[in-house]
């Protein structure tokens, strides 16, 4: 008799030590695989509006910034072995992650749509439209589900070292080759001089920040399996860093900032061979928002069996991708940092700075755990404030301001409105044991 087991779930408890063995080669290629895709090239012709040299910078700026600052929060998973919700509690308490765990369902929920949503145009597309467009909705659909049960371990060990990464490195070669030989290169060069249509360079770095930080609420979930902290944090910066930079790059050059623009141009230039490649990479991506959807929900219901969250949260997504059209990317984006980028401001500061890289596990679980982290709300709510009064995006956007973008003065903004708080809570604290 053959026994078939179920593949474990993980939930939201620290990872046992024999089952934390990813090391950081496979961090890097886990990274560099989700660095990748179709909608980075949408996110890299946001760009176009800008002069040429400040887009360049931008590129490489924001990403080696953002990717920073995912390492280093993938660094808190690693450290402590939890997902990335759980390492808010310290700082947040464990009601107060309840707030950003929704929102990041929802964010997720929103990029899994976008997946299955692009992986179902184009597979409509490479066959002439011949098979509607829903019935490969719910095929992709199906395999994300498959994916998200087997879970991280798996999917790492034997869908993307073994054959994904592959497709990710040939494609991407072939794509950004046959870019650089167009001509477009040229032609951004010689205007790059001119006048810009409005997009100012710290502008293009808000959007090119925005990739990275969008995993940031995801990258301990795949972190906490880590062998070292040292192999996940590089593995992490560099894969996402290197893949981050050049379809950013990609999309500048190819100018197309409708997605179904994107793989209608890849088709055209490649025949269909490497949207198909693509189209087999992007379930990689789905995977990661539907299964991390599933942690961040078990964060606050730790009872529902992760399997049931991943088929109710892909079939969602499958109905949005019918009937909700795609518009309003680069807002997405934008929002997306309003509420993450001053979040992990708190959070890469109080485990770095306040608690000295050391979280005990009663600050994580268990009735001493802190319930709501009220200065955490504050600074949070602070950063987020900021971020609209520099977004251009905002209804309460100040124009007459400096044009400094909108990430930096959120991230240290809420950082150190923090940090203060925490100071004067210590003296006080210090003052009330002095007086006995």
């Amino acid at each position: 008799m053959v026994s078939i087991r179920s593949p474990p779930e993980w939930g939201i408890e620290p990872i046992q030590s024999k089952y934390r063995s990813v090391t950081g080669r496979s961090y890097f290629i886990l990274w560099s695989s989700l660095g990748v895709g179709l909608l980075v090239f949408s996110a890299g012709s946001l760009l176009t509006g800008a002069k040429f040299s400040d887009a360049i910078l931008a590129i490489i700026i924001g990403s080696l910034v953002g990717s920073l600052l995912l390492a280093v929060a993938g660094k808190i998973g690693s450290d402590h072995a939890v997902p990335s919700l759980v390492s808010m509690r310290p700082s947040f308490g464990v009601r107060g992650s309840y707030l950003p765990a929704i929102l990041n369902i929802i964010q997720l929920i929103g990029w899994t749509t976008f997946e299955i949503m692009i992986m179902s145009k184009a597979s409509e597309m490479l066959v002439g439209n011949h098979i509607p467009y829903y019935i490969w909705t719910i095929m992709i659909g199906a395999f994300v589900i498959l994916l998200g049960i087997v879970g991280p371990l798996t999917v790492l060990r034997q869908w993307l070292e073994k054959f994904a990464i592959w497709i990710v490195y040939a494609s991407s070669t072939l794509i950004i080759i046959n870019l650089l030989m167009s001509g477009t290169v040229s032609k951004l060069i010689l205007s790059a001089s001119g006048t810009a249509s409005g997009l100012s360079f710290f502008s293009a770095l808000d959007i090119v920040i925005a990739m990275p930080i969008s995993w940031m609420p995801l990258v301990s979930d795949y972190n906490r399996f880590a062998k070292n902290s040292r192999g996940s944090f590089f593995g992490t910066f560099v894969g996402f860093a290197i893949t981050n930079i050049l379809f950013y790059f990609g999309g500048l050059i190819l100018g197309v900032s409708d997605v179904i623009g994107v793989v209608a141009a890849i088709q055209s230039i490649f025949f269909g061979l490497i949207l198909l490649m693509f189209i087999l990479h992007e379930t990689s991506n789905a995977f990661a928002d539907v299964y991390s959807a599933a942690v961040s929900t078990q964060s606050i219901y730790h009872k529902i069996k992760q399997r049931y969250l991943i088929i109710g949260f892909t079939v969602l997504s499958i109905v949005l991708a019918i009937i909700v059209p795609i518009s309003q990317y680069e807002t997405f984006l934008l929002l997306i940092g309003a509420v993450f980028v001053p979040l992990f401001g708190i959070v890469i500061s109080d485990y770095y700075i306040v608690k000295d890289r050391h979280y005990e596990t009663k600050l994580m679980y268990g009735s001493s755990a802190l319930s709501i982290g009220f200065p955490a709300i504050i600074a949070w709510s602070f950063g987020v404030l900021i971020y609209y009064l520099f977004s251009s995006i905002s209804p309460i956007y100040i124009s007459q301001w400096p044009q400094i973008g909108s990430t930096i003065p959120s991230f240290i903004g809420s950082s150190l409105l923090y940090l203060g708080i925490m100071k004067i809570n210590s003296i006080g604290y210090l003052t009330k044991i002095i007086k006995g």
